[in-house]
């Protein structure tokens, strides 16, 4: 029996559902003796009320020079349905009417016990030996002619309402114990069950399930489970995306280092192959040089980005990206005109963000160096740099051939290169680092269709701080 215990409140549903309906009846019992407090006061306050009413009654009525009249009135008084009892004691303490016992009756309320002496137990004289059979509120009050009265009522029928109450009060309690505990178990099984099929899709996952995901209902009746629900597909999704991007990865990596390895080794072998001179061994050497900084340069972009998309974010100060465009463009400007392209700059104020400026700077040079690579001789390519309200804007547009719709977002990939033959000189990291680059700095980054050419937008949140010139 222990052992079923326990198991049973190992469960996560039965130990939510005993919380719930113990917390409803501590609530529940705390409203009862609270409604007990409430209930008790008015109704002895009421049957004070009600014997004063009737001490004031009789006072008023009572006829002082003529004690039997006041007897018959008494008896009259009594026989009504009412429920009061009366004794009228005359001045030398007698009884002069009404059924109410002797006692021991002082002026004002009491609460009195009325019983008799058991049968075959003499009087001691010290009232210890009289069995209670019912209890009395009463008051005694004077009358004129050095008479009193005394009346009370019966607290029976106050006892049976609050026995009453009590019994009513211990089966509804009862009832809305099943009641609670049924609904709380059901509703929290439904709710687990729901979670448990959250948990079974992050199973599947693990087990290399990639595509299982959580069901999510209609958003007409979702509520925070579908929410739960929805941030572990989106998790998922993401998980499924950077999984794929690092086998994208991969492959890139060992495509676009084998080339320049290759080379290098292609080199080494014909250099020893031939006959030994200085000379072929220096351009042998030279060669292996610079396909080494090829492969260098490669591995020195993709820990930009990782250390950009891992780390914290870089220490931020006041940057006028006007300023940057400018001598971005002012640096690129000599190579541009040699290859036949022209660069423009529009930037007509200062557009302030906060920003780490060498970041900023290798970003837009990549971004100008991608327009110079893939434009044809006579391009244009325009760099802007404005304030746009809350906005800072970047942008570098081209009129060269474009790219494609479908290839517009993954343009930003490590590695991604629209030709499949890849002879276009680079690495493909450039507008990856450009991207990681904008994120860094809580910015957005996305390419667009400049018809013709290709226009890729930057924006950063504003600030109003000014730099000194």
């Amino acid at each position: 029996m222990r052992l079923r215990l326990s198991t049973a409140f190992a469960s996560t549903r039965t130990r939510i559902a005993v919380f719930q309906t113990v917390l409803f009846l501590a609530v529940f019992g705390f409203s009862g003796v609270a409604t007990w407090i409430a209930l008790s006061e008015p109704v002895d306050r009421g049957i004070d009320s009600r014997l004063e009413r009737e001490a004031d009654i009789i006072r008023r009525l009572y006829p002082a020079r003529n004690p039997a009249a006041g007897a018959r009135m008494i008896q009259q008084r009594e026989s009504r349905p009412a429920g009061f009892e009366y004794r009228l004691t005359g001045r030398d303490g007698r009884r002069l009417g009404g059924g109410l016992p002797a006692g021991d009756f002082v002026p004002g309320f009491q609460t009195l016990g009325i019983g008799h002496r058991p049968t075959g137990v003499a009087a001691d004289g010290d009232g210890d030996d009289i069995e209670i059979t019912r209890r009395l509120r009463v008051i005694t009050a004077p009358l004129e002619g050095g008479a009193s009265v005394t009346l009370g009522e019966d607290l029976a029928r106050t006892r049976q309402l609050k026995v009453l109450f009590l019994r009513t009060f211990i089966l509804t309690a009862g009832a809305a114990l099943m009641v609670a505990l049924g609904v709380g178990l059901s509703y929290v099984s439904r709710v687990l069950r729901r979670i448990e099929v959250i948990a079974a899709t992050a199973d599947s996952v693990s087990g290399e399930d990639m595509g299982a995901r959580a069901p999510v209902r209609s958003p007409a009746s979702a509520d925070d489970i579908d929410r739960l629900a929805l941030s572990v597909n989106r998790m998922l999704d993401r998980i499924a995306s950077l999984l794929a991007s690092v086998r994208q990865v991969s492959d890139d990596v060992a495509h676009d280092l084998r080339t320049p390895l290759a080379h290098l080794k292609q080199r080494i072998e014909t250099a020893l192959s031939g006959p030994p001179s200085v000379e072929t061994y220096r351009a042998a050497l030279e060669g292996a040089s610079d396909k080494i900084d090829e492969v260098i340069a490669t591995f020195e972009a993709l820990l930009s980005i990782a250390r950009l998309e891992s780390a914290s974010p870089p220490v931020m100060h006041p940057v006028d990206l006007a300023q940057v465009a400018a001598a971005v463009v002012e640096a690129f400007r000599p190579s541009a005109e040699d290859g036949g392209r022209q660069l423009v700059l529009h930037a007509p104020r200062p557009a302030m963000m906060k920003g780490e400026r060498s970041l900023l700077t290798q970003m837009l040079a990549n971004l100008v160096e991608n327009a110079l690579i893939h434009t044809p001789v006579g391009s244009t390519i325009e760099v802007l740099a404005e304030l746009r309200g809350p906005i800072v804007r970047l942008e570098v547009e081209d009129d060269g051939p474009g790219v494609a719709d479908p290839h517009r977002e993954a343009i930003f990939r490590r590695f991604f290169r629209v030709e499949a033959s890849r002879t276009t000189p680079g690495s493909g990291l450039g507008m990856s680092l450009a991207a990681a680059v904008a994120h860094a700095h809580s910015g957005q980054i996305r390419a667009e269709d400049a018809a013709p050419g290709l226009r890729v937008v930057a924006e950063f949140p504003a600030v109003e701080e000014t730099v000194a010139a």
